[in-house]
Protein backbone atom coordinates (compact mmCIF):
# COMPACT_ATOMS: atom_id res chain seq x y z
CA UNK A 1 0.00 0.00 0.00
CA UNK A 2 1.52 3.56 -0.92
CA UNK A 3 2.45 5.79 2.09
CA UNK A 4 0.10 8.24 2.45
CA UNK A 5 1.52 11.23 4.23
CA UNK A 6 5.63 12.27 4.40
CA UNK A 7 6.26 13.66 7.46
CA UNK A 8 9.99 15.56 5.70
CA UNK A 9 7.16 17.35 3.60
CA UNK A 10 4.62 18.42 6.15
CA UNK A 11 8.19 19.81 7.72
CA UNK A 12 8.58 21.47 4.54
CA UNK A 13 5.10 23.07 4.37
CA UNK A 14 5.55 24.41 7.61
CA UNK A 15 8.55 25.99 7.36
CA UNK A 16 7.68 27.70 4.12
CA UNK A 17 4.30 29.07 6.24
CA UNK A 18 6.15 30.28 8.31
CA UNK A 19 8.80 32.01 5.97
CA UNK A 20 5.58 33.57 4.08
CA UNK A 21 4.39 35.00 7.54
CA UNK A 22 7.54 36.70 8.33
CA UNK A 23 7.66 38.09 4.78
CA UNK A 24 4.37 39.79 4.96
CA UNK A 25 6.03 41.29 8.63
CA UNK A 26 7.17 44.09 6.44
CA UNK A 27 8.93 46.87 8.62
CA UNK A 28 8.17 45.14 11.80
CA UNK A 29 11.18 43.50 12.67
CA UNK A 30 12.99 46.04 10.62
CA UNK A 31 12.87 48.45 7.66
CA UNK A 32 12.37 45.78 4.71
CA UNK A 33 10.63 42.24 4.90
CA UNK A 34 12.79 39.92 7.38
CA UNK A 35 12.37 36.95 5.07
CA UNK A 36 12.90 38.96 1.45
CA UNK A 37 12.77 35.63 -0.38
CA UNK A 38 9.65 34.07 1.29
CA UNK A 39 7.42 34.60 -1.09
CA UNK A 40 9.11 31.35 -3.04
CA UNK A 41 7.53 29.98 -0.23
CA UNK A 42 4.48 29.72 -2.60
CA UNK A 43 5.51 27.58 -5.90
CA UNK A 44 6.84 25.29 -2.88
CA UNK A 45 3.00 25.28 -1.90
CA UNK A 46 2.41 24.25 -5.37
CA UNK A 47 4.98 21.69 -5.82
CA UNK A 48 3.84 20.04 -3.16
CA UNK A 49 0.14 19.94 -3.78
CA UNK A 50 1.41 18.57 -7.30
CA UNK A 51 2.70 15.36 -5.55
CA UNK A 52 0.22 15.15 -2.80
CA UNK A 53 -2.39 15.71 -4.97
CA UNK A 54 -1.48 13.00 -7.29
CA UNK A 55 -0.52 10.38 -4.52
CA UNK A 56 -4.43 10.92 -3.28
CA UNK A 57 -6.09 10.89 -6.00
CA UNK A 58 -4.22 10.15 -9.59
CA UNK A 59 -5.30 6.09 -8.79
CA UNK A 60 -8.67 7.48 -8.46
CA UNK A 61 -9.05 9.15 -11.56
CA UNK A 62 -7.56 6.86 -13.54
CA UNK A 63 -9.89 4.39 -12.24
CA UNK A 64 -12.87 6.59 -13.23
CA UNK A 65 -13.30 9.24 -10.10
CA UNK A 66 -15.07 12.18 -12.10
CA UNK A 67 -14.12 16.00 -11.40
CA UNK A 68 -17.26 16.51 -9.32
CA UNK A 69 -15.76 14.06 -6.58
CA UNK A 70 -12.63 15.15 -6.64
CA UNK A 71 -13.60 18.81 -6.48
CA UNK A 72 -16.14 18.10 -3.66
CA UNK A 73 -13.56 16.03 -1.42
CA UNK A 74 -11.25 19.55 -1.99
CA UNK A 75 -13.86 21.40 -0.71
CA UNK A 76 -14.58 19.65 2.32
CA UNK A 77 -10.90 19.51 3.10
CA UNK A 78 -9.88 23.20 2.20
CA UNK A 79 -13.07 25.24 2.46
CA UNK A 80 -14.09 25.53 6.33
CA UNK A 81 -10.57 26.63 7.27
CA UNK A 82 -10.24 28.98 4.58
CA UNK A 83 -13.89 30.65 5.34
CA UNK A 84 -13.17 31.06 8.95
CA UNK A 85 -9.42 32.75 8.21
CA UNK A 86 -11.29 35.30 5.69
CA UNK A 87 -14.37 35.76 8.01
CA UNK A 88 -11.52 36.85 10.91
CA UNK A 89 -9.47 38.88 8.48
CA UNK A 90 -12.38 40.93 7.04
CA UNK A 91 -13.64 41.25 10.79
CA UNK A 92 -10.20 43.07 11.27
CA UNK A 93 -10.34 44.69 8.21
CA UNK A 94 -13.76 45.98 8.35
CA UNK A 95 -12.73 47.44 11.86
CA UNK A 96 -10.27 49.16 10.33
CA UNK A 97 -12.03 50.88 7.74
CA UNK A 98 -14.23 52.34 10.18
CA UNK A 99 -11.70 53.54 11.93
CA UNK A 100 -10.82 55.59 9.44
CA UNK A 101 -7.50 53.21 8.12
CA UNK A 102 -8.95 53.23 4.61
CA UNK A 103 -9.88 56.50 3.64
CA UNK A 104 -9.68 56.29 -0.50
CA UNK A 105 -12.02 53.42 -0.47
CA UNK A 106 -15.67 53.81 -0.90
CA UNK A 107 -18.64 52.68 1.24
CA UNK A 108 -19.61 50.07 -1.13
CA UNK A 109 -15.96 48.77 -1.75
CA UNK A 110 -15.51 48.20 2.14
CA UNK A 111 -18.57 46.78 3.10
CA UNK A 112 -19.58 44.98 -0.59
CA UNK A 113 -17.27 44.39 -2.79
CA UNK A 114 -14.40 43.48 -0.88
CA UNK A 115 -15.76 41.13 1.46
CA UNK A 116 -17.62 39.12 -1.31
CA UNK A 117 -14.53 39.26 -3.59
CA UNK A 118 -12.73 37.49 -0.22
CA UNK A 119 -14.74 35.42 0.56
CA UNK A 120 -15.00 33.61 -3.40
CA UNK A 121 -11.08 34.44 -3.95
CA UNK A 122 -11.64 37.41 -6.73
CA UNK A 123 -9.90 40.34 -7.12
CA UNK A 124 -11.11 42.66 -5.60
CA UNK A 125 -12.77 45.49 -8.16
CA UNK A 126 -11.96 48.96 -7.30
CA UNK A 127 -8.72 48.54 -5.13
CA UNK A 128 -5.95 49.51 -7.38
CA UNK A 129 -4.70 46.09 -8.38
CA UNK A 130 -5.29 44.21 -4.78
CA UNK A 131 -6.90 41.26 -4.93
CA UNK A 132 -7.72 40.77 -1.40
CA UNK A 133 -6.53 43.90 1.08
CA UNK A 134 -8.13 41.72 4.35
CA UNK A 135 -5.40 39.03 3.29
CA UNK A 136 -2.78 40.58 1.93
CA UNK A 137 -3.54 38.82 -1.52
CA UNK A 138 -2.81 36.04 -0.41
CA UNK A 139 -5.91 34.46 -2.44
CA UNK A 140 -4.67 34.74 -5.17
CA UNK A 141 -2.76 31.31 -5.17
CA UNK A 142 -5.56 30.04 -3.14
CA UNK A 143 -7.67 31.00 -6.37
CA UNK A 144 -4.50 29.37 -8.84
CA UNK A 145 -4.50 26.02 -6.66
CA UNK A 146 -7.89 25.38 -7.28
CA UNK A 147 -8.01 25.82 -10.97
CA UNK A 148 -4.56 24.51 -11.67
CA UNK A 149 -6.93 21.23 -9.50
CA UNK A 150 -8.93 21.44 -11.96
CA UNK A 151 -7.12 21.23 -14.70
CA UNK A 152 -5.19 17.91 -13.50
CA UNK A 153 -8.24 16.61 -12.62
CA UNK A 154 -9.48 17.09 -15.78
CA UNK A 155 -7.09 16.51 -17.82
CA UNK A 156 -3.32 16.16 -16.90
CA UNK A 157 -3.83 12.75 -15.31
CA UNK A 158 -4.17 11.67 -18.03
CA UNK A 159 -0.72 12.77 -19.71
CA UNK A 160 2.29 10.84 -19.68
CA UNK A 161 5.23 12.08 -17.10
CA UNK A 162 7.43 12.94 -20.37
CA UNK A 163 4.67 15.70 -21.43
CA UNK A 164 3.92 16.80 -17.61
CA UNK A 165 8.05 17.51 -17.36
CA UNK A 166 7.55 19.38 -20.91
CA UNK A 167 4.36 21.37 -19.69
CA UNK A 168 6.65 22.42 -16.17
CA UNK A 169 9.67 23.32 -18.09
CA UNK A 170 8.33 25.20 -20.65
CA UNK A 171 6.04 27.24 -17.92
CA UNK A 172 9.05 27.70 -16.23
CA UNK A 173 11.12 29.13 -18.83
CA UNK A 174 8.00 31.64 -20.07
CA UNK A 175 8.27 32.53 -16.09
CA UNK A 176 12.06 33.15 -16.11
CA UNK A 177 11.50 35.74 -19.43
CA UNK A 178 8.79 37.56 -17.40
CA UNK A 179 10.88 37.68 -14.43
CA UNK A 180 13.38 39.60 -16.57
CA UNK A 181 10.44 41.35 -18.44
CA UNK A 182 8.49 42.84 -15.76
CA UNK A 183 11.75 43.35 -13.52
CA UNK A 184 9.83 42.05 -10.68
CA UNK A 185 11.38 38.54 -10.61
CA UNK A 186 9.01 35.28 -9.46
CA UNK A 187 7.36 38.10 -7.37
CA UNK A 188 4.26 37.93 -9.58
CA UNK A 189 0.70 36.33 -9.81
CA UNK A 190 -1.82 38.62 -7.59
CA UNK A 191 -1.81 41.69 -10.06
CA UNK A 192 -1.39 40.02 -13.34
CA UNK A 193 -3.04 36.28 -12.60
CA UNK A 194 -2.33 34.77 -15.87
CA UNK A 195 1.22 35.27 -14.70
CA UNK A 196 0.14 33.54 -11.03
CA UNK A 197 -1.87 30.57 -13.27
CA UNK A 198 1.29 29.88 -15.16
CA UNK A 199 3.89 29.93 -12.19
CA UNK A 200 1.19 27.54 -10.25
CA UNK A 201 1.18 25.03 -13.49
CA UNK A 202 4.78 25.09 -13.60
CA UNK A 203 5.45 23.46 -10.14
CA UNK A 204 2.17 21.60 -10.02
CA UNK A 205 3.04 19.27 -12.84
CA UNK A 206 6.48 19.24 -11.48
CA UNK A 207 5.59 18.22 -8.31
CA UNK A 208 3.01 15.57 -9.81
CA UNK A 209 6.56 14.14 -11.96
CA UNK A 210 8.37 14.14 -8.98
CA UNK A 211 5.74 11.99 -7.78
CA UNK A 212 5.62 9.63 -10.12
CA UNK A 213 9.35 9.15 -10.37
CA UNK A 214 9.39 8.97 -6.80
CA UNK A 215 6.82 5.65 -7.23
CA UNK A 216 9.25 4.20 -9.63
CA UNK A 217 11.82 4.25 -7.24
CA UNK A 218 14.43 6.75 -9.15
CA UNK A 219 15.35 8.00 -6.16
CA UNK A 220 16.22 5.34 -4.19
CA UNK A 221 19.80 5.96 -4.42
CA UNK A 222 20.04 9.10 -3.52
CA UNK A 223 21.97 10.08 -0.24
CA UNK A 224 19.42 10.42 2.79
CA UNK A 225 20.23 13.46 4.26
CA UNK A 226 18.93 15.08 7.69
CA UNK A 227 15.82 16.79 6.78
CA UNK A 228 16.66 19.25 9.78
CA UNK A 229 19.53 21.20 7.82
CA UNK A 230 17.23 20.45 4.45
CA UNK A 231 14.77 22.64 6.33
CA UNK A 232 17.74 24.93 7.49
CA UNK A 233 18.60 25.16 3.56
CA UNK A 234 14.88 26.35 2.80
CA UNK A 235 15.55 29.29 5.41
CA UNK A 236 18.08 30.15 4.04
CA UNK A 237 16.90 30.69 0.22
CA UNK A 238 13.91 32.53 2.09
CA UNK A 239 16.27 34.85 4.03
CA UNK A 240 18.62 35.71 1.41
CA UNK A 241 18.93 39.35 1.15
CA UNK A 242 18.08 41.99 -1.51
CA UNK A 243 17.64 45.44 -2.60
CA UNK A 244 16.51 44.60 -6.06
CA UNK A 245 14.36 42.18 -8.15
CA UNK A 246 16.42 38.91 -8.56
CA UNK A 247 14.93 37.38 -11.33
CA UNK A 248 18.04 34.64 -11.94
CA UNK A 249 17.94 33.58 -8.37
CA UNK A 250 14.49 33.09 -8.53
CA UNK A 251 14.73 31.11 -11.50
CA UNK A 252 16.94 29.02 -9.85
CA UNK A 253 15.08 28.60 -6.55
CA UNK A 254 12.20 27.84 -7.96
CA UNK A 255 13.16 25.45 -10.81
CA UNK A 256 16.35 23.83 -9.38
CA UNK A 257 16.88 24.04 -5.45
CA UNK A 258 12.89 23.37 -4.19
CA UNK A 259 12.71 20.37 -6.50
CA UNK A 260 15.73 19.31 -5.09
CA UNK A 261 14.94 20.01 -1.79
CA UNK A 262 11.35 17.53 -2.05
CA UNK A 263 13.47 14.71 -3.60
CA UNK A 264 15.83 14.92 -0.86
CA UNK A 265 13.13 15.10 1.66
CA UNK A 266 11.53 12.21 0.05
CA UNK A 267 14.65 9.89 0.18
CA UNK A 268 15.01 11.40 4.21
CA UNK A 269 11.15 10.00 5.20
CA UNK A 270 13.09 7.05 7.58
CA UNK A 271 14.19 10.06 9.28
CA UNK A 272 11.76 12.77 9.85
CA UNK A 273 11.07 13.25 13.41
CA UNK A 274 7.52 13.66 14.57
CA UNK A 275 7.17 16.78 15.24
CA UNK A 276 7.14 17.99 11.14
CA UNK A 277 3.69 16.46 11.67
CA UNK A 278 2.23 19.28 13.19
CA UNK A 279 4.42 21.57 11.69
CA UNK A 280 2.44 19.90 8.13
CA UNK A 281 -1.11 20.64 9.83
CA UNK A 282 -0.11 24.10 11.13
CA UNK A 283 0.37 25.65 7.39
CA UNK A 284 -2.55 26.03 5.89
CA UNK A 285 -4.51 27.38 9.09
CA UNK A 286 -1.76 29.83 9.75
CA UNK A 287 -1.26 30.91 5.76
CA UNK A 288 -5.12 32.32 5.81
CA UNK A 289 -5.54 33.71 9.12
CA UNK A 290 -2.21 35.54 9.42
CA UNK A 291 -2.98 38.55 7.76
CA UNK A 292 -4.86 40.37 9.76
CA UNK A 293 -2.97 40.87 12.77
CA UNK A 294 -0.21 41.72 10.48
CA UNK A 295 -2.24 44.43 8.98
CA UNK A 296 -3.35 45.51 12.59
CA UNK A 297 0.40 45.26 13.54
CA UNK A 298 1.11 47.52 10.83
CA UNK A 299 -1.33 50.19 10.37
CA UNK A 300 -2.45 50.83 13.77
CA UNK A 301 -1.25 51.57 17.16
CA UNK A 302 -2.46 48.61 18.76
CA UNK A 303 0.93 46.95 19.11
CA UNK A 304 3.18 50.08 18.69
CA UNK A 305 4.81 48.95 15.40
CA UNK A 306 3.12 51.34 13.00
CA UNK A 307 5.19 54.25 13.43
CA UNK A 308 8.95 52.13 13.84
CA UNK A 309 9.58 48.45 14.06
CA UNK A 310 10.37 47.15 17.06
CA UNK A 311 11.76 43.74 17.54
CA UNK A 312 10.22 42.26 20.68
CA UNK A 313 7.12 43.31 19.76
CA UNK A 314 7.29 42.20 16.45
CA UNK A 315 8.02 38.92 17.80
CA UNK A 316 5.00 38.77 20.05
CA UNK A 317 3.18 39.57 17.09
CA UNK A 318 4.45 37.00 14.70
CA UNK A 319 4.26 34.42 17.97
CA UNK A 320 0.08 35.56 18.21
CA UNK A 321 0.02 34.71 14.14
CA UNK A 322 1.66 30.96 15.44
CA UNK A 323 -1.54 30.79 18.45
CA UNK A 324 -4.21 31.92 15.88
CA UNK A 325 -2.84 29.19 13.62
CA UNK A 326 -3.06 26.63 16.00
CA UNK A 327 -6.08 27.30 17.21
CA UNK A 328 -7.90 27.06 14.07
CA UNK A 329 -5.99 23.98 12.85
CA UNK A 330 -7.46 22.57 16.53
CA UNK A 331 -11.01 23.87 15.50
CA UNK A 332 -11.13 22.21 12.60
CA UNK A 333 -9.22 19.13 13.40
CA UNK A 334 -11.44 15.93 12.76
CA UNK A 335 -11.87 14.35 16.10
CA UNK A 336 -12.37 10.89 16.20
CA UNK A 337 -15.87 9.23 16.64
CA UNK A 338 -16.93 7.50 19.77
CA UNK A 339 -17.44 3.73 19.32
CA UNK A 340 -20.86 3.12 20.95
CA UNK A 341 -20.87 -0.55 23.12
CA UNK A 342 -23.47 -3.00 21.03
CA UNK A 343 -24.49 -5.81 22.78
Amino acid sequence: MEKQRFLGLDGLRGICAVSIVLYHCDNLFHPGPIFQHGYLAVDIFFLLSGFVIALAHEARLTAGQGLGAFLAIRARRLLPVFWIGAAFNIAIFLGMAAGGYYPGYGWALVWIVIPLTTVLMLPAWGTGGEFSPPMMNVTWSLLVEWLVNIAYAALLFRWRTRSLAILAGTAWAAMAVTGYFTERGWCVGYQILPLGFLRGIAAFTAGVVIFRLHRAGRFARLPPLSPELLLTLWLCIAVVPTLTATPTFDWIAVTLLSPALVVLLLRAEPRAPGWFRPLGELSYPLYVIHPGIILLAQKTPLFGLNQAPGQLRALGVFALCLAAGWILAQAVRPRPRLRTATA
